[in-house]
């Protein structure tokens, strides 16, 4: 099975696929590869950075947008099909939109993001299902991806069991999950692999910073996703 989590954005895409037993990461930003974090982070994860030429002609600057956009979208598939084993069913979560966001971002966030979404299903074979996460959802996922749920009887008369999720140890719940939160749910989930060991060799740097460092947040949301596909198959 190969497992594929994608978090799209314009300026920084992340994702993390799991095939044949091994982990792989990939980011796709807008800093250059000499970026502080992109040189730390480049011995676990295959980089490539683009540049958007902005432009005072609009029309230009929107088409040199849209060849960017498809330079990333074929990115990501060349990277897929490089790195799946092309014989097995795939899932792939892919995390949604957050609608708070100003028009100007949310425009180009849905037109990257439909360009690799069309890619994928045009070109990815054997799909067994893909899944569009909103981010509070993801949010959740993570929260149970690391401390997990507890079954919790509700009512008097008709009595429900229900699934309840723990909170983290500082007592915040899934859905109110920060980035900070979020990484650290990653190295709580006690899952050994490349990513965590990455964090926990980095962890007072990053954990200490007010702005949560790019690529390091998109590419914990890439594995949270991949990560969460775990939750609801049986791999």
């Amino acid at each position: 099975m190969n497992l594929i989590g994608l978090d799209i954005s314009k300026i920084s895409t992340a994702m993390a696929i799991e095939s044949n037993g091994k982990e792989y990461i990939f980011s796709y930003n807008n800093k250059k590869l000499s970026n502080k974090w992109n040189d730390n982070i480049k011995h676990i994860c295959n980089i490539k950075t683009y540049d958007y030429i902005n432009s005072d002609d609009y029309s230009i600057s929107e088409i040199e947008k849209l060849k960017q956009f498809i330079n990333i979208a074929n990115d990501v598939l060349k990277d897929i099909l490089d790195t799946i084993n092309i014989n097995d069913e795939s899932i792939i979560y892919i995390e949604g939109y957050s609608y708070s966001k100003d028009p100007g971002p949310i425009i180009d966030l849905v037109g990257i993001a439909s360009i690799i979404r069309a890619k994928i299903f045009e070109h990815v074979t054997n799909i067994k299902e893909i899944k569009i996460i909103s981010p509070k959802s993801l949010k959740t996922l993570s929260c149970e991806i690391a401390y997990g749920s507890s079954m919790i009887e509700s009512g008097k008369r008709v009595i429900k069991i229900e699934k309840v999720l723990n909170t983290n140890d500082n007592g915040v719940k899934g859905g109110d999950f920060n980035k900070h939160d979020m990484c650290q749910a990653i190295i709580d989930s006690k899952i050994k692999c490349i990513l965590t060991d990455y964090i926990n060799n980095n962890y007072e740097e990053i954990m200490g910073m007010k702005s949560f460092p790019k690529p390091i947040e998109d590419i914990d949301d890439a594995w949270l996703l991949k990560e969460s596909i775990k939750l609801n198959q049986t791999i």
